[in-house]
């Protein structure tokens, strides 16, 4: 288990939030309180009328802020806790020199104990995107302004695949925006913050639930402060490391079974600065070694002109973590591309690996959690991070959450506030019912390669395949369209 330290300390309200964006290359430094945009999102907040319930959300990666967004529709009150500080502003001198602006990335990516793998590359795919955006127009504009890059998922790709690279040069159509992924969650945290009825509380970290045993409901949560914080919804969305099977004993409650499915793959990983090249005719590179070594090479372009490298191995072929042995994994992979876009390339960060790639799953459709307490993101299901599904799999868990919420509460609103209450009698047991369907799909995408330990086509499926996809079976998480 990890330490955590906190304080009951609440942040600023959100009115009071302040956030200065990265400009992009040649940009204009912005303040964002754009005044359509808090119009959008507060004729969508006002959709539907409040109960009078409040609700407590675990985690703000990106199932944990979409999800605490989507709740402050049916809550009268949301309360977001993540026990991680953050420090999201970035002055205009940091944002011009890439020094100061490596600093402060660094130093977030530290704070961020919840996400260990908080560094590496992301990929948003194109439904991620879209359901932010549904949530929080004008997101992606506001991520393209502070540096993002817009990418095409076919004609931005180059490819080596065994004994082929291949650049398709035409568009897909299909197109994602690519960032790191601390801008892509401080973007998304600065749009809740403007939330009026949610609250967020910082270096807050939950070590139990409260709980009504007559009820048979949870009604809050312990802070390892000593604080309490009553609640008549708890959301889990803590990530991989969730403690939620061991809070269910501790309440007396069958904890869920779990599926882990171990491909004993290691990243090792590093930031570059991108070299200008005219000649340059791909965003993203990817290349898939032959089975017999099971290797691969991924480098995605973030923002301020910077590269995010992963070497990855599988067991008995993991990337060295020195300079010499680095870069010889790299010169030793079958394409020169990713090698001699490096070869001369600054180096921004140390080399780092991480190995915590299972994929792993707690079987809640099963074993439902007591009413009172819901699951989603990783805490449910995390995969291997090569797959880059992650993200977009816990924004649709957290739109489903609210999709099911609506349901249990229609005609509610203006009721006693414990009709309001009974009217969420059955609410876990009916979500994870129907969480477990959605995610079945891209853990079998997921864990199909990992179980034979097989690297055909892995990475293909992460920027190809999930992209092209025209259409979905219905109960199935499409995640391209």
């Amino acid at each position: 288990m990890i330490s955590m330290h906190c304080s009951s300390t609440p942040q600023v309200p959100c009115r009071q939030a302040a956030f200065y964006a990265w400009r992009p290359a040649g940009g204009h430094l912005h303040r964002s309180h754009q005044s359509q945009r808090r119009f959008a999102f507060a004729c969508w907040a006002l959709a539907s009328q409040k109960s009078d319930l409040s609700a407590v959300v675990i985690g703000s990666g990106f199932a944990g802020l979409s999800a605490a967004a989507r709740l402050t529709r049916d809550f009268a009150q949301v309360t977001l806790l993540d026990r991680d500080h953050f420090t999201d502003a970035i002055t205009e001198e940091e944002s011009d020199d890439p020094e100061l602006w490596r600093q402060h990335y660094e130093a977030e990516t530290r704070r961020r104990l919840g996400v260990t793998q908080y560094k590496q590359p992301h990929v948003m795919l194109q439904k991620g995107l879209e359901l932010i955006e549904e949530i929080f127009p004008g997101y992606q504009q506001e991520l393209a302004q502070a540096g993002a890059l817009d990418i095409d998922l076919l004609s931005d790709i180059i490819v080596y695949d065994w004994d082929k690279e291949w650049l398709p040069g035409h568009s897909s159509g299909t197109r994602s925006l690519a960032a790191s992924r601390h801008l892509y969650e401080t973007v998304l945290r600065k749009f809740v913050l403007r939330i009026s009825n949610l609250k967020v509380q910082t270096s807050a970290a939950v070590n139990g639930l409260a709980y009504n045993a007559e009820e048979q409901r949870v009604t809050g949560v312990h802070l390892k402060s000593g604080q309490m914080l009553d609640a008549d919804l708890v959301v889990d969305a803590s990530g991989r490391h969730s403690d939620v099977s061991k809070w269910l004993e501790q309440l007396g409650h069958k904890p869920p079974s779990t599926m882990t499915v171990e491909a004993g793959l290691q990243y090792t990983y590093r930031m570059y600065e991108m070299p200008e090249d005219p000649d340059r005719q791909w965003s993203i590179a990817v290349c898939i070694d032959n089975p017999e070594y099971n290797r691969t090479a991924v480098m995605v372009p973030i923002e301020t002109n910077k590269w995010q490298l992963n070497l990855a191995g599988y067991k008995g072929h993991h990337c060295p973590t020195d300079e010499e042995g680095f870069l010889q994994f790299a010169k030793d992979m079958p394409s020169p591309t990713i090698y001699e876009a490096i070869r001369h390339a600054k180096p921004l960060s140390d080399i780092s690996a991480y190995r915590n790639t299972g994929n792993f799953r707690r079987l809640f459709e099963k074993a439902p959690p007591p009413d009172g307490l819901c699951v989603i993101g990783d805490a449910v299901c995390c995969f291997n991070p090569i797959h880059g599904q992650g993200m977009t799999v816990g924004l649709m868990g957290s739109q489903l959450l609210a999709k099911c919420i609506g349901e249990q509460l229609k005609g509610s609103a203006g009721s006693e506030r414990q009709h309001q209450l009974a009217a969420l009698n059955g609410l876990p047991a009916k979500f994870h019912s129907q969480l477990g369907r959605l995610v079945d799909y891209p853990w079998t995408v997921s864990v199909g390669p990992d179980a034979q330990y097989v690297l055909l086509l892995l990475l293909v499926v992460v920027f190809l395949v999930s992209a092209l996809l025209a259409a979905c079976q219905p109960g199935s998480a499409c995640l391209a369209c």
